[in-house]
């Protein structure tokens, strides 16, 4: 009889155990789902064009811009919103974020990235085939920020090709074949095939990801789920496939709307729809 008490006890405790790891589990889950809010973000590098354009977007003018390591932080409002308009008709707008392209910053960036909804990269088209900041180093950004656990719950994408009223630019088509030529390269050229972006250093031996992340695979993140970036069938990477929705715009932060064929303006439709 002391036995079959024994048992039962011993059930009912590993009975509680688990209920208790899954009411946490579901706990953290709903955590993080309801930190991450109706925002965007501006990611790319350094000199870009990130503050540029938030600054048209957030308050309509050209700013002198210099390198910063903080966050800029602002609301984005549809166009013809004005200050002066009645509170009650005018909304409240969305918040952009304009985190800095600084590599030293790439663990703040996941951060940031984990708080939005929408991600927009910001490529310079004029020096995308810059043999340091353009293509390659732009698309192992982009591979570390798609596979990592803090993206995931981001539900759309936009590829922001900054500089289109420049001669030199290259088009958004142009742009996301060469992206998707040097992603296919840095999946192929992983180490073993399985290294993970946190240990992947460019072609100069300079680190692009991050080391000893949080944000790392089996590190007990509440959120510990992520996208695969991968190949397709033929060996090659395509964002036509990718889980997410990823959308390129050919854009200027220098005109406005009537003065040239390109503009802020797919930026914006994007961040407040």
């Amino acid at each position: 009889m002391a036995e079959l008490i024994h048992i039962i006890i011993g059930t009912i405790a590993i009975i509680a155990i688990i209920a208790y790891c899954v009411s946490r589990l579901l706990l953290s889950g709903k955590i993080a789902a309801r930190r991450r809010s109706r925002a965007a973000l501006l990611v790319g590098m350094a000199g870009s064009g990130k503050t540029t354009l938030f600054a048209q977007l957030v308050a309509g003018k050209r700013v002198a811009v210099r390198t910063s390591m903080e966050a800029n932080r602002g609301d984005v409002k549809a166009s013809g919103s004005t200050d002066n308009a009645d509170s009650s008709q005018v909304s409240t707008g969305v918040t952009l974020i304009d985190f800095p392209g600084h590599r030293r910053l790439r663990e703040s960036l996941l951060e940031a990235v984990e708080e939005v909804k929408k991600v927009i990269f910001v490529v310079d088209s004029v020096t995308i085939q810059d043999p340091h900041e353009g293509a390659e180093a732009v698309a192992e950004l982009m591979v570390a920020v798609l596979s990592s656990p803090a993206f995931y719950g981001v539900e759309q994408v936009m590829v922001a090709c900054t500089k289109r009223d420049e001669l030199t630019s290259y088009s958004a088509k142009s742009v996301q074949k060469l992206l998707e030529k040097e992603i296919t390269h840095c999946l192929t050229t992983r180490s073993g095939g399985a290294q993970r972006i946190e240990n992947i250093v460019n072609a100069s031996g300079v680190a692009v990801g991050l080391s000893k992340s949080k944000y790392g695979r089996g590190s007990g993140a509440a959120n510990s789920r992520s996208h695969e970036v991968s190949l397709d069938e033929s060996g090659k990477f395509s964002f036509s496939a990718f889980a997410v929705p990823v959308h390129f715009a050919d854009i200027s932060s220098f005109v406005g709307v009537e003065e040239n064929l390109y503009n802020v303006e797919p930026v914006r439709e994007f961040v407040i729809c």
